[in-house]
């Protein structure tokens, strides 16, 4: 007769958990990987260009993995966190500016993703450090576009879509960010294809030349409002041409934020939109100054390739490590990239094992565990017969009492109980008629010498209340006090 083979019920189990162990090797299913904008990366988004323009202009420039804050006062970087820190993490960001530190906020792209009616994206809401972003919402495009639309008498609009950012990369020009003033700095042509013009004028409609803005003025800027179908698709927010006293060249660049100044605070704006939208801020708070920028794309590795953008955001990490405007201290500060509240370095606990560098070995040990686990439900062969009993025997008794008095290394407490046995076992042969402290008389009864018996016992009875009394020692003691016990016993040795 042929044998029916029938899965069982735990087989299918186990079989589908390590079908799923071995599925989420090649496809994880929570979902993607934290993002890569981190000092770090190379991507478009990433800050490498930023920590690598800095290193080349400050004396101290490092990255923080580990804690919130740095253990002493610096300058504090925090651009395009994976995460925004929780009320503890607030706090010990709160008492580090206090107390002379000094903050560079900028929110994350993927926190203000283009998001349906029914479900707006989230703000970002630091209360104790004054930071508040909101969603830059349609009606504020809106805005920009009709400022952007509305002609300027004396100055030329720039074309939609345009860009007034000179893309050389030398590293002569990285490094004279820091040291060229504001009304050093050359500015651009403000339309794409015109012809550059060297004398501070541009060229208006009718061949005649326009004055330029004066040096340390807010030079007459349009917005750049048009947004691509791809930028649209992945949330890239609306482009927006902006000025700053800072530098003197126009700065475009793209934001999905909207800044919220702090009413209870002092603030300075550092950063202003041709619609008159505040960019980026600073305020004072306690020791320290916070700088918040609307954008992170100020910072990130495209914003590197171009002049503008690149002395605007070393200008911007000074003017946050200056206590103030009229500072003329030479000692420049620390500058530390936090790296702690992203993916790639943020403290996870245990979730560090599903991180995208250890998952696949934790995988691995999982579906190991399972197999095994697995293996165990199943057993092979007839049935083991149990041999051992249940009832222990007396000698096996007195061996794990030996072994154990042996591990406790005091031999005092088992002369002590061999006294104390022998002390009954007298008074149940002779009742009160003999004891032990009657050295004559056990003697006598022994057949034994008086001195030998009157010593004997004598130290016997220093042994037991002595502590650590070597095995040794206690073992002769117990071997003459079991003669004794079989002389009295009348057992004589033939």
């Amino acid at each position: 007769m042929k044998k029916k083979h029938r899965l069982l019920q735990s087989d299918t189990f186990w079989g589908l958990a390590a079908a799923l162990l071995v599925l989420l090797q090649f496809w994880w299913l929570p979902g993607e990987d934290g993002s890569a904008a981190d000092s770090y990366s190379t991507t478009v988004d990433g800050k490498l260009g930023l920590y690598r323009t800095l290193s080349q202009l400050f004396p101290q420039v490092t990255r923080e993995a580990v804690k919130v804050v740095p253990a002493q006062s610096a300058t504090l970087i925090l651009i395009a966190p994976d995460r925004y820190p929780n009320e503890k993490e607030q706090q010990q960001l709160y008492e580090f500016v206090y107390n002379g530190g000094d903050l560079l906020f900028a929110p994350n792209w993927m926190s203000y993703e283009w998001a349906t009616p029914d479900e707006p994206p989230p703000e970002v809401y630091l209360p104790s450090l004054g930071i508040h972003l909101k969603y830059r919402s349609d009606s504020t495009v809106a805005a920009a576009s009709a400022a952007a639309a509305t002609p300027v008498p004396g100055a030329t609009p720039a074309s939609p879509g345009t860009t007034t950012q000179d893309s050389s990369t030398t590293k002569e020009e990285a490094s004279s960010a820091s040291t060229d003033s504001p009304e050093t700095v050359g500015s651009t042509p403000a339309t794409a294809g015109s012809t550059p013009v060297t004398d501070g004028s541009a060229p208006a409609a009718d061949g005649s030349a326009t004055s330029s803005p004066a040096a340390g003025s807010t030079p007459v800027t349009t917005a750049n409002t048009s947004v691509t179908a791809d930028d649209e698709k992945e949330g890239r927010g609306v482009a927006v041409r902006a000025s700053s006293r800072l530098v003197s060249d126009y700065v475009d660049f793209q934001s999905t934020a909207e800044l919220q100044l702090p009413s209870h605070l002092t603030t300075e704006t550092l950063l202003t939109s041709a619609g008159g939208t505040v960019e980026a801020a600073t305020w004072q708070m306690g020791s320290g100054r916070i700088v918040v920028c609307s954008s992170a794309d100020l910072f990130s590795n495209r914003a590197m390739l171009f002049k503008g953008s690149r002395r605007l955001a070393v200008r911007m990490t000074e003017r946050c490590s200056a206590k103030n405007e009229d500072s003329t201290s030479n000692s420049q500060p620390a500058i530390v990239i936090s790296e702690y509240f992203n993916a790639s370095d943020s403290f996870q606990n245990t979730g560090i094992l599903f991180s995208p560098t250890l998952r696949i070995g934790t995988l691995q040990l999982l579906l190991v565990a399972i197999l095994g686990i697995w293996m165990a439900f199943h057993r092979f062969g007839p049935a083991l017969y149990v041999t051992n009993s249940q009832r222990r025997s007396l000698t096996e008794s007195a061996q794990a009492v030996g072994n154990l008095q042996y591990r406790l290394s005091d031999g005092g407490i088992v002369v002590r109980s061999y006294l104390d046995y022998m002390t009954s076992r007298l008074r149940r042969r002779y009742g009160s008629l003999l004891r032990l402290d009657q050295p004559e008389q056990i003697a006598n009864r022994a057949g034994m010498d008086v001195e030998e018996v009157r010593a004997q016992l004598h130290e016997a009875h220093l042994m037991a209340e002595s502590g650590q009394l070597p095995s040794a020692k206690a073992a002769a003691m117990l071997r003459w006090l079991a003669k004794l016990q079989q002389r009295l016993e009348g057992i004589r040795e033939t």
